[in-house]
């Protein structure tokens, strides 16, 4: 995990373990999510597997959703977000269980070595550049303010997807693409409105 932060504030990041396996899932099997509300595929893609056919099913695709939300909903509901990193399998029995065992371990290790890689890419010399945007938008609203922030901790629960895209779950926990915290404009314009109901 990495802080960013001062005295009175502290920005938390880390790779998020349980909403990347359930998209592996989705993204190796080829289910569709909730059609109101879109998720971007992992990045680097997952490949198809065609030995899933048979359980990726319309009814594995409206459980995966279910699972999703469910999820989600746990998060944003006030769930300790440091107890929380494999969280609950499908239910057992259904073709999203049979999906979710097929695929559970090889989701864990491309999870990792995302991880990994995210550290390389923010660790040394770039790491300010990578990872400060952050501070940079907390110190940018304090001048505008023109006082300190108030004491606050935001939680970012990082995910390795092919856009930007981000959810607030809740007034102090997001989940967030690492494309999108990775580009300084864009995390910039993210984070600005819920700094600025923190601070």
């Amino acid at each position: 995990m990495r802080v960013v932060g001062s005295d009175g504030w502290s920005i938390r990041t880390s790779f998020e373990q349980q909403c990347s396996n359930m998209l592996y899932v989705r993204d190796a099997a080829g289910l569709t999510g909730p059609a109101d509300y879109l998720v971007p595929p992992l990045s680097p893609p997952v490949e198809l597997r065609a030995a899933l056919a048979p359980f990726a099913t319309s009814t594995a695709a409206e459980q995966w959703g279910r699972w999703w939300t469910a999820y989600l909903a746990h998060l944003g509901q006030g769930a300790r977000v440091d107890l929380t990193p494999a969280g609950e399998p499908p239910e057992p029995g259904t073709d999203l269980r049979a999906l979710f065992n097929a695929v559970v371990d090889e989701a864990t290790a491309w999870w990792r070595e995302r991880k990994r890689d995210y550290v390389q890419r923010t660790t040394g010399s770039a790491a300010r550049r990578l990872t400060g945007q952050a501070g940079e938008t907390v110190k940018r609203i304090e001048r505008e303010l023109g006082r300190r922030s108030a004491p606050f901790e935001l939680t970012v629960k990082l995910l390795p997807m092919d856009r930007k895209w981000a959810r607030r779950l809740r007034p102090t926990l997001v989940l967030v693409s690492d494309r999108l915290w990775l580009d300084p404009a864009a995390c910039d314009d993210f984070l600005d409105p819920i700094v600025r109901a923190l601070v």
